[in-house]
């Protein structure tokens, strides 16, 4: 279809990932559709007043334009603070993998929009969250991105959200209340001094790769089949389903795939704060009955990490990676670490990926030996059952 006639319904029914033949055509397509003239006349007739973007010379990325440089300022919550400490004439420069677009709304506030899909798990999502409110300070704000609007065009929806700059978490799906020219914090002296006084909120946003269930189910009946957890990148999931099983337990791999971003970002650094290797350790385990759950991990890091870490490593600017530290399962956490401390949390130290292990994953790769295995898996379950059900029954 010509970029010119290309609508919204056929932009966002077509979806691929980054490495996928044909990915950076379709983000061509629907960066146009948000330049069209007839998508901004629309913002701008309810309200909101899109950035203006910028082609980087690599075409393969893309340059978004923020605001002009403004001292550093604070609106009224959920809305970000903004401007920096000093003028900058840089633009950022990255690969937006969503259709995220900044704008300002009638009081020149800083608001994200995201297109999704009619009839989408994710709409869903986002009408419950749109209706549980927005929070009007920290106090009632639990991290997940509120919704501030959802607006129809063209048959499909526009959500609206404070821009704060899950079965799909990974860093680029957390955004921070603060906007300015300076997308990194190397070059942001104001982002830096809100987080070091605990001003700088994160906010987890994007639920098209998410899943609600219904309040009445408990957590042993939430699981989904497992061709759900492929919907994102190899290298920001844990391996729940690498072994052909046919369902995973959701809240589960959310933690594992938490404990992957915290293993991407912060591995390197166990000799000057060890208490991680705990928590990453039990965070990834293999075992998902003894992995940590949301709140154990948080209890973790607030009860141990934090009052174990000296002050100065938690306030230090954090020491680049001197060469890459490999995957969150074959990296060694532990090396080098004083033994008193290894023997003191054996008990949370992951083993090595076994080999037999090693040899299933890479059969598994293959469609048919997937299906086989998770077909078996199906069978043992269901003979497991039924044994279980007819012991009891005789009990």
């Amino acid at each position: 279809m010509s970029l010119e006639y290309d609508d919204l319904t056929t932009l966002l029914r077509t979806t691929l990932l980054p490495d996928d033949h044909g990915y950076n055509e379709l983000l061509s397509r629907r960066l146009t559709w948000w330049d069209s003239s007839r998508v901004r006349s629309w913002f701008l007739g309810n309200g909101y007043t899109l950035y203006h973007r910028y082609q980087y010379e690599n075409q393969d990325f893309i340059v978004e334009m923020y605001p002009p440089d403004v001292e550093p300022q604070e609106r009224a919550f959920p809305y970000p603070y903004e401007g920096d400490m000093e003028s900058s004439s840089r633009v950022s420069e990255y690969r937006p993998f969503h259709a995220y677009i900044g704008h300002k709304d009638r009081s020149g506030r800083h608001v994200a929009v995201k297109a999704i899909l009619d009839g989408s798990e994710e709409l869903r999502i986002l009408k419950y969250l749109q209706k549980q409110g927005v929070p009007h300070s920290m106090d009632g704000f639990h991290n997940v991105i509120p919704v501030l609007d959802v607006l129809s065009c063209e048959g499909q929806w526009l959500a609206i959200m404070p821009r704060i700059a899950h079965g799909d978490i990974k860093a680029g799906n957390i955004l921070v209340n603060h906007v300015s020219k300076d997308f990194f914090d190397d070059h942001s002296r104001f982002r830096r001094l809100l987080r070091s006084q605990g001003k700088l909120t994160y906010a987890f946003c994007d639920f098209d790769g998410s899943t609600m269930f219904s309040p009445s189910m408990s957590l042993d009946e939430c699981r989904l089949p497992s061709h759900v957890s492929f919907n994102t990148l190899w290298y920001q999931v844990p391996a729940d389903t690498s072994q052909g099983e046919f369902d995973f337990h959701p809240f589960a791999f959310d933690v594992g795939m938490l404990g992957v971003l915290f293993c991407n970002e912060f591995q390197h650094l166990m000799r000057v704060a060890p208490m991680l290797a705990p928590l990453l350790d039990r965070m990834t385990t293999r075992d998902i009955e003894r992995r940590f759950k949301a709140s154990e991990a948080l209890r973790f890091f607030e009860e141990e990490v934090l009052p174990q870490t000296p002050e100065y490593v938690l306030s230090s600017w954090i020491p680049q990676r001197d060469s890459p530290t490999g995957s969150y399962d074959t990296f060694d956490r532990w090396a080098g670490l004083d033994p008193t401390f290894v023997d003191k949390w054996a008990a949370f130290r992951e083993s090595p990926v076994p080999l037999y292990l090693k040899f299933l994953r890479y059969i598994c790769e293959y469609p048919w030996v997937f299906d086989t295995v998770s077909c078996i898996r199906r069978v043992a379950r269901f003979i497991r059952i039924r044994m279980k059900f007819s012991l009891l029954s005789r009990s």
